[in-house]
């Protein structure tokens, strides 16, 4: 049987070795194409960051394994995933360049780190988001939160690396800089090619009725790809899900991490990063 209790995983010329015992988060194609944005465009991360929703450190733990990073503070909202992450950032030699604060969102529950999290404001120099899909809603709210309140705490310049798999949409994505005042799109920094949205997940496969009822409610439409179709016939998330009661397949969909900036400074200070990047989860 295989052990996915731990886990090791290439960085770079580096290898990092994850612990996640069963009731902790478990790295998914989403977290692994997070870490191959870290590890490719490592010239846009330096300085102080924050790991919103951290799990059990992969992402913090890579950031942290950078030079140029200076500290790296994990915000997590599950206790066993902060104690866990704080072993792995151990295990991997990166414990005096993070912390991980027990958290709902920006604001831990702790009032030590409460008052660590608050000094940061103004003086970050990036952030790096994986948000799970937000319920009552149309599932992309943990994404504009993110941005929202990261911005009180993002110096002039500063980042943000987002995860926002394709099937959310392009209009709904296009508007997180409305949705998120003072954010700028730069760019896909990682992606899968077209793989499966795997509905054998529950998880995901809830994800998917509440995406057939906000297009119910009418809400923007979701964006899938059905397999043996071309990348640019998409269907809704009505007519995936009619697919995959008809078939048993899972419709596809591009896991990817996005760039955000928060200022236009950046157009002259960063090149667009290439959208090319094809991972294989």
């Amino acid at each position: 049987m295989k052990d996915n209790t731990r886990i090791a995983v290439a960085f770079g010329s580096e290898e990092l070795r994850i612990e996640q015992p069963a009731g902790t988060f478990a790295a998914t194609p989403a977290s692994l194409v997070s870490l191959k944005a870290i590890g490719t465009h490592q010239q846009l991360l330096s300085g102080t960051g924050l790991d919103w929703g951290s799990g059990t450190g992969i992402l913090s733990i890579a950031a942290a394994s950078i030079e140029a990073v200076t500290k790296v503070y994990g915000l997590e909202i599950i206790p066993a995933n902060v104690a866990i992450a704080r072993r792995n950032a151990r295990a991997n030699g990166v414990e005096n360049k993070t912390a991980f604060f027990y958290s709902d969102s920006f604001l831990p529950y702790e009032e030590t780190d409460r008052d660590i999290v608050a000094s940061l404001k103004g003086v970050v120099d990036f952030v790096i988001a994986n948000p799970p899909a937000s319920d009552g809603d149309d599932g992309f709210d943990f994404r504009r939160r993110v941005l929202r309140e990261s911005r009180e705490f993002l110096s002039s310049g500063g980042v943000v690396f987002l995860n926002i798999s394709s099937q959310y949409g392009g209009q709904r994505i296009e508007n997180l800089t409305a949705d998120a005042p003072g954010f700028d799109h730069g760019g896909v920094l990682a992606t899968t090619d077209c793989v499966p949205f795997d509905l054998k997940r529950a998880d995901l496969l809830e994800c998917l009725h509440d995406y057939v009822n906000e297009e119910r409610r009418g809400g923007l439409q979701y964006e899938f790809v059905v397999p043996g179709d071309k990348p640019n016939n998409l269907v809704s998330a009505q007519a995936a899900l009619a697919f995959f009661q008809r078939t048993g397949e899972s419709p596809l969909t591009k896991w990817q991490t996005r760039l955000m900036l928060t200022s236009e400074d950046h157009r002259c200070r960063y090149k667009r990063p290439n959208a090319g990047i094809s991972l294989h989860p």
